[in-house]
């Protein structure tokens, strides 16, 4: 993504929602920092229309590649509904998988990884003690490896970055797991999508700035 691209829409925000009615400013970093941190949980939530931007995807989506998964996600915090929403899918039920599919805070593989910040490369998911098989039955598949990354933007966790393989059926060539390389491609593609993001946050804020002193 070029960072000199048209940037997407920002939200129009309610002086009340900013500390003591302030626009963010390049003089006062507490301030600018407040402002992203509010304005990351609505991006969460699904509140800002054209963000995260579609263009940022695409360095997730190389690296799902890269590693040879079936499929991969980015799961965002909702921290009103309390479950963690894909807003980035890749694999043969994308379509579905974002707009049917929520992962409850309380159970699951990627929420562990959200709570403890703790990366994950699972060669047998069904072994662990949280796995949940609730994502897998609607998908009807069922998953044999992750990788789960958290994702950090905005002075906070925001959500989870993984990538998978799928038991396959007998007879069919089975890919056993994923690499330690496979795992730090994963990694350094989630630290590269948290820099764009606070970035592109900044520099809404910084725009916000502006307008809001003009």
């Amino acid at each position: 993504m070029n960072l000199n691209d048209p940037q997407p829409s920002e939200p129009v925000v309610c002086a009340a929602e900013l500390p003591q009615g302030v626009a963010p400013s390049a003089g006062n970093g507490v301030l600018l920092e407040a402002w992203m941190d509010v304005q990351a949980g609505a991006i969460c939530r699904g509140e800002w229309s054209g963000w995260p931007p579609a263009e940022s995807f695409e360095l997730l989506r190389d690296a799902v590649k890269t590693v040879g998964a079936e499929d991969g996600a980015l799961w965002l915090v909702d921290d009103v509904a309390r479950e963690l929403r894909p807003c980035f899918s890749i694999g043969e039920h994308s379509g579905f998988f974002l707009k049917e599919i929520r992962q409850p805070l309380r159970s699951g593989l990627i929420s562990m990884v959200f709570f403890t910040e703790n990366s994950i490369c699972e060669a047998d998911v069904a072994s662990r003690d949280e796995y949940c098989p609730d994502v897998d039955l609607r998908l009807g598949k069922k998953t044999k490896a992750m990788i789960a990354v958290p994702v950090f933007f905005a002075q906070r966790c925001r959500g989870v970055f993984s990538a998978v393989l799928f038991h396959k059926a007998s007879g069919s060539a089975q890919r056993g797991a994923f690499l330690a390389a496979d795992f730090e491609t994963l990694v350094q593609a989630a630290a590269l999508w948290s820099d764009l993001m606070d970035s592109l946050l900044a520099g809404a804020g910084m725009q916000r700035s502006v307008a809001f002193t003009a």
